[in-house]
């Protein structure tokens, strides 16, 4: 889908990709991770709209990922919500507005922009940014129950996914457990609980989709899960990083004995059609 660049000034591509470039070496962290992840990994199904100023630095950026089942999106910058205002969005389907600043003004303006789209519910949630380095990590004896999921698990993993309450494909899991590094913990001959290592930067590297059929929790399943794949990360020099709702004081709490610390809270719309 590639990169849009608004404004009344023509740039070249390089002079683009160096500004986002640039915003990335000096700030690492989420938005600008998933913009320099996405455009490099996922480009068929990344949209990009930036708006540049002098220099050139990159002023405003709105990014959207798009998988089979709805959309991500980020936005970063003054002139964000004008760019997300002139976007297309699909609002037949659940869309996931994350913002980078608690602003009540930002959040009803985005709020507006997403009922003008068409969305019919759109709800404000919280989300803690957690991380966590190789010197805060704290391992937890358990973390051997956990495996490496493969490809060829395809079959048990869409088993999974389907007592999660979703559905997904042989071929869907397929791809998925080609694309992210999964581990699974498995109990009665069944994959009980699983989480990702989504998305992986030299500098950065995110932790997701950690869930534990709800017939098996509170059996630091999920501890362990969390603790193989942070390590991975850790191990490498890299910091791991993940979100989690606020007021999910179970995750939070495991999160914390593994070496895990707050970086910031921040809001989420969830828009449905």
């Amino acid at each position: 889908m590639g990169v849009r660049v608004v404004g009344n000034k023509e740039y070249s591509i390089g002079e683009v990709y160096t500004a986002i470039s640039r915003l990335y070496r000096d700030h690492p962290f989420p938005p600008h991770f998933y913009l320099i992840y996405d455009l490099l990994y996922e480009p068929e199904n990344s949209e990009v709209i930036v708006k540049l100023k002098q220099g050139p630095l990159l002023e405003s950026y709105v990014l959207i990922w798009r998988y089979g089942r709805g959309a991500s999106i980020h936005i970063w910058g003054d002139s964000s919500l004008e760019l997300l205002q002139d976007t297309w969005l699909d609002a037949n389907m659940p869309h996931i507005l994350e913002l980078y600043t608690d602003e009540s003004e930002v959040i009803r303006r985005a709020s507006s922009i997403l009922y003008s789209k068409g969305f019919r519910n759109v709800e404000v949630r919280r989300f803690h940014d957690m991380v966590c380095d190789e010197e805060s990590f704290k391992p937890r004896g358990n973390e051997r129950l956990a495996v490496r999921l493969s490809p060829g698990q395809a079959d048990v993993f869409v088993d999974y996914v389907k007592r999660r309450g979703d559905d997904i494909t042989v071929e869907e899991a397929r791809v998925r457990l080609s694309k992210r590094t999964y581990y699974g913990v498995f109990a009665d001959g069944k994959l009980v609980s699983a989480g990702a290592i989504c998305a992986r930067l030299p500098e950065l590297a995110l932790i997701c989709d950690v869930y534990t059929v709800e017939e098996y929790r509170r059996r630091g399943y999920a501890t362990a899960v969390t603790s193989a794949a942070t390590r991975r990360i850790v191990s490498s020099g890299s910091t791991a990083f993940l979100c989690v709702e606020e007021g999910n004081e179970d995750a939070i709490r495991i999160y914390r004995k593994l070496g895990y610390k707050h970086l910031r809270t921040r809001p989420w719309l969830v828009a449905k059609p």
